[in-house]
């Protein structure tokens, strides 16, 4: 509800200047809306719209600042939740990552808009996110986000990109030609506010059109309640009640206004939880039916022919967590060289995205890597006897909630294997060290398949146990008993006619 604030001197002046806000220009906006609706797109409301997107992850020239993939995976997610009703679905097409100080702070700055356009995408949505996002429209307050129509291009800052906000979903609505209901009202907000003069107006409101802004642009008709001139007043969509921008005012106030009225002494009743006012905290958010039908007519209008790639991306829900393989549970790997994580191939994933680090909450020397394969060999540079932790998020490129899997850990072993045998190219001894009794598997990927001897001998070089193998092509799985024997330091050896293959492994009790 609309507070009383002629008595609280100063108090608009210092809530403008704290108010949250987007900095996209409206006027071409208002010029799409009036061809949109006369457009014959505007009647396909059911059509599929698979909508590609390039999100250009911006640093400082040290690398610092930079926005976590995990918030836009989950950025991502919380979009195609929120247009889920629109048939409408975003996929990732790329990251793309640069380091500018320009673009990071002043990215509506000539300097800034030069990098932006060498890297922008030519076939996808493109977003960048940033540090600040100031876009000098002459919107009061702190500009969160902006659509800019010139380049067709969203510019976010990092804190507005979650599994939460409706910042983006509110920028993407510009980008397919929304105004914001309140339109007109952007600079200067309905406001009885005598200190800030002269941007005041009455109640009811008297005057026929809003002020403009600062250096010209931004006035409009002012839209009646009555809805006689809503095609051509606010933002020109009429089933968007008038809006006079006291979200700007009142961002956490998510309740309909009972005070002002417009000219003809009726009161207003602003929509506050639609998506592209600016009332915050309310329980959802909404587009209206002509705001759909707009935002499919655009997408299918001539201008937004570059993003309709025909591309249908994997659909397919990532909801099971990872199953890991190897290394786990504390096991030693073979040596600091040629470490492979394994995992399981995880139902509807196609893309993985792994983080290892030196401790459980991925503070110390964390590494970040991407792989399409359930296998990542990790770079030779392991410290011996030291401690991993590694965790696996499974995703593909419209489905990208699955979050993180449980943490796995290992630690790195000097190394004393030995393989001779050309037809094998990668091994595992999993778990490395094993508890007695409890089941041990080496897990052998070859070239070809061939014959061979299996032997486990302890540390004097008594054979144990043999068994006759044939181990095929590809990926295979022997399982090895542990039964009968006791802690201590045995040797898994495997003969073959290329040559011979020893592995360390120790059982404890």
């Amino acid at each position: 509800m609309l507070r009383l604030i002629l008595a609280l001197t100063g108090l608009f002046f210092v809530s403008i200047l704290q108010a949250q806000v987007c900095g996209t220009p409206q006027e071409q906006l208002l010029t799409r809306v009036d061809i949109n609706k006369a457009s014959p797109e505007a009647h396909q409301r059911s059509a599929q719209k698979y909508i590609p997107i390039t999100f250009h992850l911006v640093a400082l020239a040290n690398g610092s600042g930079r926005v976590k993939e995990e918030d836009v995976f989950k950025q991502l997610a919380n979009l195609n939740a929120q247009y889920s009703d629109q048939q409408a679905v975003f996929y990732l097409d790329h990251l793309n990552y640069f380091d500018n100080d320009a673009v990071y702070n002043e990215p509506a700055s000539a300097p800034a808009i030069t990098q932006m356009r060498l890297r922008r995408d030519n076939n996808s949505m493109n977003i960048f996110i940033t540090g600040l996002a100031e876009s000098n429209s002459g919107s009061p307050g702190v500009t969160l986000a902006y659509y800019e129509p010139n380049e067709d291009w969203i510019v976010s800052r990092r804190d507005q990109i979650s599994s939460i906000s409706s910042t983006l979903a509110h920028e993407i609505g510009h980008f397919f030609s929304l105004p914001h209901p309140f339109s007109g009202w952007d600079c200067h907000p309905f406001t009885l506010n005598p200190t800030y003069a002269p941007y005041v107006y009455t109640n009811p409101v008297s005057q026929d059109f809003t002020y403009a802004c600062e250096g010209g642009g931004g006035s409009s008709l002012i839209e009646l309640q009555n809805g006689t001139n809503c095609n051509i007043a606010g933002d020109r969509i009429c089933d968007t009640p008038p809006d006079y921008n006291m979200g700007l005012l009142y961002q956490d106030d998510c309740d309909t206004n009972s005070t002002v009225k417009d000219k003809n002494s009726t009161l207003i009743r602003t929509q506050v939880n639609n998506y592209m006012s600016y009332f915050r905290q309310c329980s959802s958010y909404v587009f209206t039916p002509m705001q759909k039908t707009l935002i499919n007519a655009d997408f299918f209008s001539s201008h937004r022919v570059y993003i309709r790639t025909g591309v249908v991306p994997n659909l397919t829900p990532v909801t099971e967590p990872v199953d890991y393989i190897s290394p786990i549970n504390g096991e030693s790997t073979n040596g600091p060289t040629d470490v492979v994580l394994d995992w399981e191939d995880t139902p509807g994933a196609n893309k993985y995205m792994i983080l290892i680090a030196q401790n459980a909450t991925f503070t110390i020397n964390a590494e970040k890597y991407f792989t399409t394969q359930s296998t990542l060999t990790l770079p030779d540079d392991l410290m011996i006897g030291s401690n991993y932790f590694w965790k696996v998020w499974p995703y593909n490129e419209s489905q990208t909630g699955a979050m993180y899997s449980a943490t796995q850990n290992f630690k790195v072993g000097e190394g004393v294997g030995v393989n001779e045998i050309k037809e094998i190219n990668q091994y595992v001894l999993s778990p490395n060290p094993v508890i007695r009794d409890q089941p041990l598997t080496l897990i052998l990927t070859s070239i070809k398949t061939f014959e061979a001897e299996l032997e486990v001998s302890n540390s004097s070089g008594q054979i144990l146990s043999t068994q006759e193998l044939v181990i095929p092509s590809g990926t295979s799985h022997h399982e090895i008993e542990t039964m009968n024997l006791p802690g201590g330091i045995y040797f898994i050896i495997i003969h073959a006619a290329s040559g011979t293959f020893v592995e360390r492994l120790l059982i404890s009790e």
